[in-house]
């Protein structure tokens, strides 16, 4: 009996460290007047490699950001402007992704992704 209970135990905590997020976009605002679209690429770019994000400019204002970690993947497209940026899910691997909700670490690294730009733009 004693080895049952244990067992929903490690199954309950289990199922609890693995909880999912609703899937968002990332809209943030660039808080100086004095940037240009140029600079706040240079931002994300910049912030992206402090994070260990493959980032790589695939349009005019748009950035494709791809995290590797640990048997995970998530992409994202980055889309920018002189005023904002937008991080928005594209595709991930091993996240559990069910169409509306995800693992919860992808949006602590997106939050951390967003930290570090902001820190980026805050120096220029």
């Amino acid at each position: 009996m004693l080895k049952k209970i244990a067992l929903i135990a490690v199954v309950t905590l289990s199922l609890a460290a693995c909880k999912t997020i609703p899937v968002t976009d990332y809209n943030q605002q660039v808080n100086a007047s004095n940037m240009t679209k140029e600079s706040v690429e240079k931002a994300i770019l910049s912030g992206c490699q402090q994070r260990q994000w493959a980032c790589k400019v695939e349009s005019d204002g748009v950035i494709a950001g791809l995290l590797n970690w640990r048997g995970t993947q998530v992409k994202v497209g980055i889309h920018y402007d002189a005023k904002t940026y937008t991080i928005k899910y594209r595709d991930s691997l091993n996240l559990k992704y069910d169409g509306d909700s995800i693992h919860k670490k992808y949006g602590k690294w997106v939050n951390n992704l967003i930290r570090t730009i902001d820190s980026q733009l805050f120096t220029m």
